[in-house]
């Protein structure tokens, strides 16, 4: 039952790894941390095949939460974990498959338009979120 830190390459994951870390400490859990990327465009002359970039997009993901993380001053100890696909759909059903704790998200500030035309992947996971939804507000802003 690990504390899931949901991570991008912004400077809001640093805040958010921190605060997963104090509640995994908390809990005596592990922690991992959760990079979700794209799968690969298909290239127009052929070659492409679906298995292999969605096995390609993972290993980048996993790659960039342990960067991530290992930028973060006092995290050592902690599991890097690559996804591809729907940001807020993949957290949801890793978090469930590995009975997480908690899900750790930035907070990020929007306007109500920036909201309803971007919208927001922490509010689809409170939304829809079986679990505890932790939103982080940022060092940085």
């Amino acid at each position: 039952m690990p504390v899931v830190a949901a991570v991008d390459q912004s400077e809001r994951a640093q805040s958010v790894i921190r605060a997963a870390r104090r509640l995994a400490d908390d809990a005596a859990v592990s922690l991992h941390v959760v990079h979700v990327g794209e799968v690969g465009v298909p290239n127009p002359e052929g070659g492409y095949d679906a298995d292999h970039e969605r096995s390609l997009s993972t290993q980048k993901a996993t790659q960039m939460a342990r960067r991530i993380a290992d930028d973060v001053d006092g995290v050592e100890e902690f599991d890097p974990v690559g996804l591809t696909g729907n940001t807020a759909e993949e957290l949801i059903e890793y978090s469930t498959a590995q009975d997480a704790d908690y899900i750790v998200v930035s907070a990020r500030k929007r306007s109500p338009f920036g909201q309803a035309v971007f919208g927001s992947v922490t509010q689809a996971l409170l939304l829809n979120a079986d679990r505890p939804v932790v939103a982080v507000p940022s060092d940085h802003e």
